[in-house]
């Protein structure tokens, strides 16, 4: 079990944002409300990735203007857009070497209804991994077609299948570790995009046999803006999953 009680957590919160201008107050504002139930000290760390609607300029007026005693909002400057892993590994490596214990991750478009936040700190009390998941009990994504409903259910089977059980959702991005698991592993390996990325990352921090808590999330889709990652992407991804596994055998 972790030594670390909820209310002896650092947090810090890893958003990407490519486009999402419009997005960022709302959920600034969001997650400020969330944290301050909490108590807890919270930086926000927003990566953009050079976006051309001028999410960057709109997140450091945020970080301005929104900093308290508890909560503070820093902005990860990219040169270009490489990709969600990418963003990840980057910003994860930089927050790391902060004063912080747990890294929160979360996408930008509104998808992840930041009123989770202190499920998710009451859970990093007693797990290293916490998982937000809409393939257990309470979770859904209510707005989604059949076709994009069983595609996404299709492919967190079949990461289950080949990858293990210990969780229900392996492509989701609403997940919550320790710092010191996330040390456990060499993130400059990881070199999957998009929804990969996100298997990947779980698949490494499973092969370490970490306390794990879940807990049910919704999902609801981004009102503004379009989808970052083709459901294309999806599929070619999922190709990956059976590498991850034999590649973590031959080791």
């Amino acid at each position: 079990m972790p030594r670390n009680s909820a209310s002896a957590i650092k947090l810090a919160i890893a958003v990407p944002t490519y486009n999402e201008a419009k997005n960022i107050p709302k959920l600034v504002k969001g997650i400020e409300n969330a944290v301050s139930k909490t108590g807890i000290d919270c930086s926000l760390y927003i990566i953009d990735d050079n976006s051309p609607d001028g999410t960057g300029d709109v997140a450091e007026k945020l970080a301005a203007s929104e900093k308290t005693k508890n909560f503070s909002i820093k902005v990860i400057h990219r040169e270009n857009k490489q990709g969600l892993g990418k963003a990840y590994v980057d910003g994860f490596s930089k927050i790391m070497h902060k004063d912080c214990t747990h890294i929160l991750q979360m996408d930008a478009d509104l998808s992840h209804d930041p009123k989770y936040i202190p499920e998710f700190i009451e859970a990093a009390g007693r797990a290293d991994f916490v998982v937000g998941s809409r393939y257990i009990k309470g979770g859904d994504t209510p707005d989604w077609s059949l076709r994009r409903k069983l595609l996404s259910r299709f492919g967190n089977l079949y990461a289950r299948i080949f990858l293990g059980n210990q969780i229900h959702d392996y492509t989701g991005g609403f997940n919550m570790y320790s710092v010191a698991l996330l040390r456990k592993i060499d993130l400059a390996t990881l070199q999957a995009g998009g929804y990969g990325f996100l298997i990947e990352l779980k698949h490494l921090i499973l092969r370490q046999l970490p306390t794990i808590h879940e807990i049910p999330i919704i999902f609801i889709d981004r009102q503004h803006g379009v989808s970052k990652i083709p459901r294309s992407t999806i599929l070619k991804n999922l190709m990956l999953v059976p590498k991850m596994r034999f590649t973590a055998h031959a080791r």
